[in-house]
């Protein structure tokens, strides 16, 4: 015959009431603490209920965990945080951990964050995240759904759950084309020969800005970040890779840290964006003489205020919906259709993996002269 099976870790056993003397009643169990053990407990009271009550406020505290301490009891929004400070502590690009934070303290918290880690079931999480959908679009329901994932797993390895209910999530579908929009590479020369002659965009300098990223494809954190010292004149490069960020309580900064090199990569760029450098190396004066592409005021340009100023602008100038990240994709659609490999395109834009192009990873610093080429062909240059 098999024995009695033992009390789950965080329970107790039946519950035991003598009067010691008048007035003084004593209740006492077993509880399994979290080591595995079998420990007598006992309380005092006044009265039978007195020492009911207390010697069972002395549990739900022993099975309540303490905030390093991860189990079904916890809620998500001690959980969330748990994750928050792992997600730092493991160096993740700043402007990551923004992103969580956001979806957490906004979205999170506020809808789920009492639930405990054990009453987060698929069902419930479907709920919730379908309910995201329907209120904050699409972009937030994936973002919520990637942190709940991951904080959820981080409840897996400290053994609280078995399984991630967020797996049997259904997928979230984007409705309608969306995303940045390329433009043709007939249209390109067009939109920057309008920028240029249009006094509102001279006066908030974006000119020169918006041809840098059509003619090297960078990101905006990336252009805004750039510095003088990191391009050569001579060899016609530039190298890439610390970007812009925004980040709560640390301002506006430059992102450089040793441990993400996933985009840094040293481009050949072409003739007419090396022309249009050097132009503004010697005519336009700032504050900072270090940055390419400063503020009005001399200081860090700040990515969203840039992309702002340019849609204010944009429907006037005959370029509705189109956003600096298009440049990126009008880069990679010409680079496409001049016969460049998959490979030539991912290292020219700096993809971690050409996952826009193919699932292999490959160094991206390389000078691609053909990229460079291809461009100033778009351009109407020859090369030299």
């Amino acid at each position: 015959m098999s024995g009695r099976p033992r009390t789950p870790v965080g329970t107790y056993g039946n519950m035991i009431l003598l009067e010691m003397e008048p007035g003084k009643w004593r209740a006492r169990t077993y509880y399994r603490f979290s080591d595995g053990k079998s420990r007598q407990v006992q309380r005092f009271g006044a009265t039978k209920g007195k020492a009911t009550n207390i010697l069972k406020a002395f549990l739900i505290d022993a099975a309540t965990p303490t905030s390093g301490t991860i189990s079904k009891a916890m809620n998500l929004s001690m959980l969330a945080d748990a994750y928050l400070k792992l997600k730092e502590d493991t160096g993740r690009a700043p402007r990551t951990i923004s992103t969580y934070r956001h979806n957490i303290e906004s979205i999170i918290k506020p809808r789920i964050g009492q639930l405990a880690v054990g009453e987060a079931t698929t069902m419930r999480v479907q709920q919730f995240i379908t309910l995201v959908e329907a209120e904050h679009g699409h972009g937030s329901a994936k973002g919520c759904r990637s942190v709940l994932s991951g904080m959820l797993a981080l409840a897996i390895r400290s053994d609280a759950i078995s399984v991630n209910p967020v797996q049997g999530v259904a997928g979230i579908e984007k409705k309608g084309k969306g995303g940045a929009k390329a433009l043709g590479v007939t249209v390109l020369p067009l939109l920057l020969a309008t920028v240029r002659a249009d006094a509102e965009m001279n006066r908030l300098d974006l000119t020169d800005l918006w041809e840098f990223m059509a003619l090297c494809g960078c990101r905006i954190g990336e252009a805004l970040a750039l510095r003088w010292s990191s391009i050569d004149f001579d060899a016609k490069t530039i190298s890439l890779g610390p970007s812009v960020n925004r980040v709560r309580g640390k301002g506006l900064f430059i992102y450089e840290d040793a441990k993400t090199k996933k985009s840094e990569r040293t481009i050949v760029v072409p003739d007419a964006l090396i022309d249009m450098l050097r132009t503004r190396m010697v005519t336009v004066i700032y504050t900072d003489l270090s940055l390419v592409f400063p503020s009005m005021l001399g200081k860090l340009r700040d990515t969203s205020n840039t992309e702002a100023d340019w849609a204010s602008n944009r429907d006037r100038l005959g370029y509705p919906g189109f956003t600096s990240h298009g440049f990126r994709k009008t880069v990679a659609t010409a680079l496409d259709a001049a016969g460049l490999s998959a490979r030539d395109v991912a290292e020219y834009l700096g993809h971690k993996n050409p996952s826009m192009t193919q699932d292999v990873y490959m160094s991206r610093n390389t000078q691609s002269k053909k990229a460079a080429a291809a461009l100033n062909s778009m351009f109407g240059i020859s090369a030299e």
